[in-house]
């Protein structure tokens, strides 16, 4: 295994193992972490959730496989300094998940519903970024095409970073209504992404 490979791989795991931390943090509490598809939404929110959801557990092991298996998969030529480059996007998305989803305490949630019980986290990174941790995701994705590309790789990126896309404009939708003024004024101050 090549220290390119080495080094994705040890950014994969450390991404993962904190967004299941995560997960299992907030079931101690007795906190659904994953709404993705759960809850009353609308039809449409719910099939993209769904998607979502199918996108990232499938956009995972396609990421683990090509640090592990690059031969085995149909890849593309990349020299050291895009493999380079994509490893330091994705140790920029694990320096964005991990504060966006510690900051959130146990606000944080994977989907939305109108019946969890949040508060609207507007401090630490999230005074720079209205969606710190989809951040993070977009840039672990895109990092680890740039160190590990293959079409296989790329397909699944692209899909998951639209799936982002699209959920953060519902979520946003959700935090409209469940927050109004609050949420509009810092919606004005501060940027969806960057």
């Amino acid at each position: 295994m090549s220290m390119i490979q080495r080094i994705a791989l040890s950014l994969l795991c450390l991404f993962y193992a904190v967004y299941l931390i995560k997960m299992m943090l907030l079931r101690r509490h007795g906190i659904s972490g994953n709404l993705l598809g759960k809850g009353d939404k609308p039809a449409k929110a719910r099939v993209i959730e769904l998607l979502l959801r199918a996108a990232t557990g499938t956009g995972a092991v396609v990421q683990f496989a090509s640090v592990l298996f690059p031969r085995h998969l149909p890849a593309l030529p990349a020299g050291p300094p895009l493999s380079i480059m994509g490893l330091i996007i994705m140790a920029l998305g694990c320096t964005f998940f991990l504060p966006a989803i510690t900051v959130m305490k146990n606000n944080w949630r994977a989907g939305f519903s109108s019946n969890q019980n949040t508060s609207l986290v507007t401090w630490g990174i999230y005074r720079f970024s209205r969606n710190p941790a989809f951040v993070g995701f977009d840039l672990i994705y895109i990092g680890c095409v740039l160190a590990c590309p293959n079409w296989i790789n790329i397909l699944a990126s692209v899909l998951a970073v639209v799936l982002f896309h699209v959920q953060i404009i519902g979520e946003e939708r959700y935090l409209a209504g469940a927050f109004g003024e609050e949420y509009l004024r810092y919606r004005t101050k501060v940027r969806r992404y960057l």
